[in-house]
């Protein structure tokens, strides 16, 4: 009895030692990701059986046409999966695949545990433009609105800007003569607006160096001059153009003009009745008046004195002269 028992025992041991272990079971995640690849493969093969029919259509003597065509049909499928296997507790959100934009897949990929947040205005700085504070005048203008005083204020050189705007000489004080505004304009050396109206109606003129001394059809100035015209109450300025010439200015007794190099920018005759305009190679303008030939109604030459020497140069032009013309 007792060795019967000992022989079952030890049978069932031996079959026990030589039972091989039990397999291995696959982890329920993978089985779910393999199951829902070949679902959603043959659910895409469905809709790309076009596709499919055009690889038919390839012959034997394109190879590497039907390799590509395995290859593009593959990494579509891949990238598919890569985008709907995420687990949902990695994502916080949902991302959209656009079979059509492969390209953009990797750029448009959701950033898992990122909360979008609202996007917050900016305040844009504010640019504060401003005013420009006109230098005392000492008259009133009779040619230049306060708009127009403005816009060649800002065109003058650093060196005058901010300097006391004095009245030099005008024909409504001083009378009419070429030589007078000659003899005013050494009142105060160094840049002078000359402005001149017509009777048409409109205003022109020019930044001069003064003294204006007349000379032998020798012209003068520096290439801080230029020429302006205010048709329209916006003043266009022209500057003296680079390399052309320099013929800025030309004083005699007989003429006063601005420019050169074929016609004068600016043309006025020895009694300031009358007076013309061109186009010049100095200042690359255009016809300054509304026509080549004008006639003159007023003129003004403004110097840009010191404050020092303000109220001097004030009282010794606003002296009047008597001007006789001898017949």
């Amino acid at each position: 009895m007792s060795k019967h028992i000992y022989m079952r025992s030890k049978a069932v041991h031996s079959v026990q030692r030589s039972a091989p272990p039990p397999p291995l079971q696959a982890p329920k995640v993978f089985i779910s990701f393999f199951s829902f690849f070949l679902s959603y493969c043959c659910v895409d093969s469905v809709q790309d059986e076009s596709k499919r029919n055009q690889l038919d259509c390839v012959t034997e003597e394109k190879p590497k046409e039907k390799e590509s065509f395995f290859l593009s049909w593959y990494k579509h499928h891949l990238k598919n999966f890569f985008h709907a296997v995420k687990f949902p507790k990695e994502r916080k959100g949902t991302s959209v695949v656009n079979p059509d934009n492969d390209d953009d897949d990797e750029e448009n990929e959701y950033d898992a545990g990122l909360e979008k947040k609202p996007m917050q205005n900016k305040e844009e700085p504010t640019i504060v433009v401003q005013a420009i504070t006109l230098p005392e005048i000492s008259d009133p203008s009779l040619l230049l609105k306060e708009q127009s005083r403005r816009s060649l204020y800002t065109s003058l050189p650093a060196l005058v800007q901010g300097r006391k705007w004095v009245l030099l000489y005008s024909t409504w004080r001083h009378g009419i003569s070429l030589s007078t505004l000659y003899r005013k304009s050494q009142l105060w050396p160094g840049l002078s607006l000359l402005v001149v109206g017509d009777k048409k109606g409109s205003v022109f003129g020019g930044l001069v160096e003064a003294p204006l001394i007349p000379t032998d059809y020798k012209y003068q100035g520096t290439n801080n001059t230029f020429v302006f015209t205010d048709k329209s109450g916006q003043p266009t300025v022209y500057h003296s153009t680079a390399g052309a010439n320099r013929f800025y200015t030309l004083c005699s007794k007989d003429l006063l003009a601005l420019g050169g190099g074929g016609r004068f920018a600016l043309y006025l005759d020895s009694e300031l009745l009358h007076g013309s305009s061109a186009c010049s190679e100095t200042y690359g303008n255009s016809c300054l008046a509304n026509s080549q030939d004008f006639d003159v109604k007023e003129v003004e030459l403004w110097g840009f004195v010191y404050g020092s020497k303000y109220d001097e140069v004030l009282s010794l032009s606003r002296k009047t002269e008597t001007i006789c013309r001898w017949s």
